[in-house]
């Protein structure tokens, strides 16, 4: 009841007037009715306009040229002006594309891809109606294949995946068409499509017949409400018949033909599917009790990993029903009030509102935001001191807390590390040069923390020279300019290489025992003329390792202020391919001492063929600039320049033969997995690590002597192993 107040020269009237509450009838129908022309022809158009349907779920919805002219005649022709459309995008030649044809306003449509088509023709299509005086109706219509079941199955477990995440939970929604089942209980196609859409009651014709092919063998168009729709549905009636179950209509068995007046005899015949309707008897009026907002969501600051909790208090009649959005968006599965988000993250943060429904209406909330903040770091266990051989490598690591994304920038002695971001830090063969502290800023959005340093220790041993050249007469001769290239501890030779000249002239004073006035150093001349012959002019050396390791190469050397300024180490395995030591030397125009470890590199141990050479090196490849030249040790780089050397030794330890390793000591903690690795003293041992155990798999990550630690964070591989074996 309404009650109007009517003023009148002072007077008051009351009048009322009851206001029922009218239903509206809505026929939902599924119709793949073209013929094998793929594209509406009469008879078609005969069966709209004879069953008279609301809402239409339409399969190869082509019609004369296709242009939107074509479509308004089609539909003014079965159904009325007043009826709109929606269709899927056309493709091009062969397509048969689903839509949905509508009584009512369509406020919003589009189509969803099918994944089991290998050639796309069709999606699902899909509207939100806007039924009058109530709610919105969602209609998807589909054409599954007609290949194979298992294809049909992954198809319905899409839609159920497509319809659930779109509309809003608990909405009504109708999934209708031609499915080309064999059968109402195909597994799973109808399993899925049972689970969240309800096939109860069957549509049948006068007959009682369910099947709805061309031959009537086989069940392949439905009409499918939600659960939320079923306590509407109502008698399809016609004008001397009504169907409690729905309707599957065939003209030929359809009598009186007058109910359905223009629909000829033969029309069913020409289609490739029966139409099947359901009716709908929805409440509709004047919407008196719709949901409103009485107490907005409030938004939230808070620290990550929290509880949120957002709430609304909503008035109307009936159920109310939720639908949490997050930035605009439906959020899955947040259909209860209050919305809980435990543990919350970074990826949280943004904006949240309600839509609150019922028979009458909806309302939305206001907006309510969530803004978490960061954890800052902390260190829980900081890099740790190590003592290394030189040549070997070193790795340190930190294991920090805070709210991701951690950030590391390692330090050396206090001053950044060019690129060195990632944790742990791994330094290969290290030399003197890397000892000292390292340390590392760890840092999130929240700010940064430093970790306390860790000292690393340079290991230098070459406790015996087995092979030396100091280029001194064999025999005193109180010359300068005299000399020799044989070996003066050990054995080897002393070679030129790509064309360089040689003579002898002073040595260095401060590192030869000779002292000065029986002091040669090998003098090399003839190098390549500017621009040509990168690192393929020097000198060479052969010596055998064999019984020893952790070879390390010392030599004194200057250049002629004309001579170049940089130099290359090269050593081979076997004694005719050779590698690039990873950094360049340097002469000045006086003796400086060199110092390179190979105790990293395993092939250079216990090998007969061992062989090294110094060569002259451009300025480009030698410390990474843009000048591919030769520069001079002091002014302007010419051929008649040279480079001298003194003191070429090779020392190194006594060869070990390794017994197995041990690994000890395991630990777990902060994402990280550290053990402790023992075995021969004085042997050198690979820490290795494999995904699978696959013989070829395992990938080398640090050589050390033992007993030695190693640690590595290992969080985004689903498993990985370790061993440890000799080098």
């Amino acid at each position: 009841m309404k009650c109007l107040l009517l003023s009148l020269l002072g007077g008051i009237f009351l009048l009322t007037s009851a206001l029922a509450q009218s239903n509206v009838n809505v026929r939902v129908m599924a119709a793949n009715l073209n013929g094998n022309t793929q594209s509406y022809q009469p008879f078609a158009l005969r069966i709209l306009q004879g069953l008279k349907p609301d809402v239409v779920a339409i399969q190869e919805f082509n019609y004369s040229n296709n242009t939107p002219a074509d479509f308004r005649f089609m539909l003014d022709t079965a159904l009325g002006t007043n009826f709109v459309y929606y269709r899927e995008p056309f493709n091009g030649s062969g397509n048969i594309p689903n839509g949905i044809i509508s009584r009512w306003p369509i406020v919003s449509a589009g189509s969803w891809a099918d994944a089991q088509q290998s050639q796309p023709n069709r999606g699902f299509a899909w509207a939100q109606i806007q039924l009058p005086g109530t709610n919105s109706l969602y209609v998807v219509s589909v054409h599954l294949l007609t290949s194979s079941a298992s294809a049909r199955s992954a198809e319905a477990a899409a839609l159920k995946t497509l319809i659930q995440s779109n509309f809003p939970t608990n909405a009504w929604v109708v999934l209708a068409g031609d499915f080309n089942t064999d059968s109402r209980t195909e597994s799973t196609t109808m399993t899925t499509c049972d689970s969240y859409l309800s096939d109860f009651p069957v549509p049948v014709d006068n007959l009682g017949n369910s099947f709805t092919s061309q031959n009537r063998n086989h069940p392949h168009d439905y009409v499918l409400p939600s659960f939320a729709l079923t306590n509407f549905e109502t008698a399809t009636v016609l004008p001397s018949q009504a169907f409690p179950n729905g309707l599957v209509f065939d003209s030929t068995v359809y009598t009186p033909l007058s109910d359905v007046a223009p629909v000829q005899f033969a029309d069913s015949t020409n289609a490739q599917h029966m139409a099947v309707m359901k009716d709908f008897s929805i409440p509709a009026g004047p919407a008196t009790n719709p949901p409103a907002i009485a107490a907005q969501p409030s938004g939230q600051t808070n620290a990550v990993g929290t509880t949120i909790s957002f709430s609304v208090t909503a008035t109307g009649s009936g159920t109310l029903n939720y639908q949490w959005l997050f930035n605009g968006a439906n959020l899955a599965g947040a259909a209860s009030n209050p919305l809980v988000i435990p543990g919350a993250q970074l990826t949280n943060n943004g904006n949240y509102s309600v839509v609150v429904t019922n028979l009458f209406g909806s309302a939305t909330s206001s907006i309510a935001v969530l803004l978490l903040t960061n954890a800052p770091p902390a260190i829980v266990t900081p890099p740790q001191g190590q003592s290394v051989l030189a040549g070997q490598g070193a790795t340190f690591s930190v294991t920090a807390s805070g709210t991701p994304l951690l950030n590391y920038q390692w330090l050396f002695n206090g001053t950044n590390l060019s690129g060195a971001t990632t944790n742990p830090l791994v330094l290969v063969n290290v030399q003197p040069a890397n000892s000292g502290n390292y340390s590392v800023i760890v840092s999130n959005f929240a700010g940064s923390v430093t970790s306390a340093p860790a000292a690393l220790a340079i290991i230098f041993t070459n406790p015996v020279v087995f092979a030396q050249w100091n280029f001194n007469s064999v025999s005193p001769d109180s010359s300068t300019s005299t000399g020799s290239t044989v070996p003066s501890i050990g054995s080897g030779t002393a070679s030129l290489v790509g064309g360089a000249t040689a003579s002898f002239a002073g040595g260095d004073a401060a590192y030869d025992p000779a002292g000065s006035t029986d002091n040669s150093g090998w003098n090399t001349a003839t190098y390549p003329a500017q621009g040509t012959g990168n690192k393929t002019r020097g000198v060479q050396f052969a010596v055998s390792t064999a019984g020893k390791q952790n070879i390390v190469i010392s030599w004194t050397s200057q250049s002629s202020s004309t001579g170049g300024k940089y130099g290359r180490l090269q050593y081979s395995t076997n004694g005719v391919d050779f590698v690039d030591f990873p950094a360049p030397f340097i002469n000045g125009t006086t003796y400086t001492v060199k110092t390179n470890s190979l105790a990293g590199v395993s092939g250079v141990n216990n090998n007969a063929n061992f062989a090294f050479r110094f060569v002259a090196e451009f300025e480009s490849t030698a410390i990474g600039t843009g000048n591919a030249n030769y520069v001079a040790a002091g002014t302007t780089y010419g051929t008649s320049g040279t480079m001298r050397y003194d003191m070429v030794t090779v020392s190194g330890t006594s060869f070990v033969v390794a017994g197995p390793a041990v690994l000890m000591s395991p630990a777990v903690g902060g994402g990280q997995f550290a053990f402790t690795v023992t075995g021969s003293v004085g042997a050198n041992y690979v820490v290795q690590s494999s995904t699978n155990l696959s013989a070829t798999n395992w990938v080398p990550l640090l050589t050390n002597t033992p007993p030695f630690p190693f640690g590595e964070t290992n969080l985004s591989a689903p498993q990985k192993f370790y061993r440890a074996v000799a080098q």
